[in-house]
């Protein structure tokens, strides 16, 4: 089995970051309009993504953080991912929980690209990172709505960039 000499590990460490969630929101008639269109969106969230170093594992990478967004709402994230290859992005799975205060119990799924910026020895600095997060859960007693007061099962796009 020959082993791929260019993977690349994402460096997160020593970098803010700001993340972002967007919501797509067509009207009947949007909906019906050719590619290319306008549609109706919206700012879903935005905070600051507090992480450390990623570390290696046998499947590629984790890395665990807090996504914060101000006023005490802050999201204990964990992120498991594979390695880039070449100038491939690496990708991700990861999980946002509220694990106490007003959001314990609210649960979010995030999925996603890593993408590099220059690769230098197997290592790259994280350039960017892009997905689609959906809300799975509500905080406790509140189950059905996320925090942002969609209903669970809303999925959209996310960015994450340097701050």
């Amino acid at each position: 089995m020959a082993i791929d000499t260019n993977l690349w590990f994402p460096l997160f460490e020593f970098q803010e970051w700001s993340y972002e969630s967007f919501l797509l929101l067509p009207t009947e008639s949007e909906r019906g309009a050719p590619s290319g269109a306008a549609v109706t969106g919206r700012k879903w969230a935005k905070g600051d993504l507090l992480c450390g170093q990623a570390f290696r594992t046998s499947e590629g990478y984790s890395l665990d953080g807090t996504l914060s967004f101000g006023n005490g709402i802050n999201l204990s994230v964990s992120v498991r991912g594979a390695l880039g290859t070449h100038d491939r992005p690496a990708t991700f799975e990861g999980t946002g929980s509220g694990t106490d205060g007003p959001v314990k119990g609210t649960i979010y799924r995030l999925v996603g690209w890593v993408f590099p910026g220059a690769i230098q020895n197997g290592a790259a600095r994280v350039a960017s990172i892009r997905g689609s997060v959906w809300a799975v859960r509500g905080p406790d007693g509140r189950e059905l709505i996320e925090l942002g007061g969609m209903p669970v099962g809303t999925v959209g796009a996310f960015v994450v960039t340097a701050a």
